[in-house]
């Protein structure tokens, strides 16, 4: 079905189809998520970081994990906070807001555990930079 086609309802035909609409999954992600601007430039900081101190390709592995990690679960949150918008018509509902929060717990906790495995990985080379 090209773009210009009547809205597309049925599935995807095409693994370029299916990749077309991910990359506009993505668009939209990075146009209306500050949230996942943010971990983004926190990634870059922290790929910089591992460049800066020569990290080992199992940190590398660590660090690239933890990344994707919290960015897939700020994807799945928005794509949570749009279906539940879309659901209750932006009318406050208790259930919808329990849903919410505890799909921003996910992003909360893979943050925590990429902040964790941050600084196993990366006090020794600071703690080696300053002497100490």
């Amino acid at each position: 079905m090209a773009l210009n086609d009547k809205k597309q309802t049925d599935k995807n035909h095409t693994f370029f189809q299916s990749f077309r609409h991910a990359l506009e999954g993505l668009r939209t992600t990075l146009a209306d998520e500050k949230n996942f601007k943010r971990h983004l430039v926190i990634a870059t900081f922290v790929l910089l970081l591992g460049f800066l101190f020569g990290v080992s390709k199992l940190d590398w592995l660590w660090l690239i994990v933890v990344i994707f990690l919290v960015l897939i679960a700020e994807l799945w949150n928005t794509a949570v906070e749009y279906l539940i918008d879309l659901l209750v018509a932006k009318h406050y509902d208790p259930l919808a807001k329990k849903v919410k929060d505890i799909s921003a717990a996910i992003v909360l906790v893979a943050a925590f555990l990429a902040a964790i495995v941050g600084v196993i990985i990366f006090m020794p080379y600071i703690l080696n930079f300053l002497n100490l």
